[in-house]
């Protein structure tokens, strides 16, 4: 039997990595799965109409519990990405890093409230191209993929930054340490 070695791959760049999670993973994935449970859930009213305060009113509750509950699963997902080297870490200046708390109780808070504001306003946005009568459940379905896919994007990007500011601090901290060290050695 031949021996097979696994071969290291070479870590993704951040934005490559970033942009793939975000866009597709927590982005479109994110909009099929809402619009497929809307549809699911208003199967049973076919002729259902939605207004702009209602199609307001569902976005921000799920702009809420998709930002807070996307969080709650990448956070663990990209720091095991992270130890395992699928991506390097980017330039410790820019990006969205310094904008995330390095609580997580704050964090997953504002993630939440971040993709409530994106979502709602998108939502309300598109929904002026509706007609008077309001978007029907296929309209609203189609309103609202689209809508969790922009909002699972931001509230990717904002996790992963929580992530990678989390370590880019913690390398902070065991540099400040190897060089105290290192010093008191001399």
């Amino acid at each position: 039997m031949a021996k097979t070695s696994k071969i290291a791959k070479a870590p993704k760049s951040f934005k490559s990595y970033a942009l793939n999670k975000c866009l597709i993973g927590y982005g479109v994935v994110n909009g099929i799965i809402n619009a497929a449970i809307f549809a699911g859930i208003n199967a049973g009213a076919p002729d259902a109409m939605f207004g702009m305060h209602d199609i307001v009113h569902d976005l921000a509750f799920t702009g809420l519990l998709l930002g807070m509950l996307l969080f709650a699963c990448v956070v663990p997902l990209t720091r095991m990405d992270l130890r395992k080297g699928v991506f390097s870490l980017p330039g410790a200046a820019g990006g969205a890093f310094p904008l995330v708390s390095s609580s997580y109780a704050v964090s997953i808070l504002g993630v939440g409230a971040l993709a409530a504001v994106v979502m709602t306003g998108a939502g309300a946005l598109l929904s002026l191209a509706l007609p008077a009568a309001g978007a029907t459940v296929t309209g609203m379905m189609f309103l609202k993929g689209l809508v969790c896919a922009l909002g699972g994007a931001v509230a990717g990007w904002f996790t992963i930054s929580f992530v990678v500011r989390g370590q880019q601090k913690a390398d902070e901290v065991a540099a400040a340490m190897a060089s105290k060290t290192a010093g008191a050695a001399l």
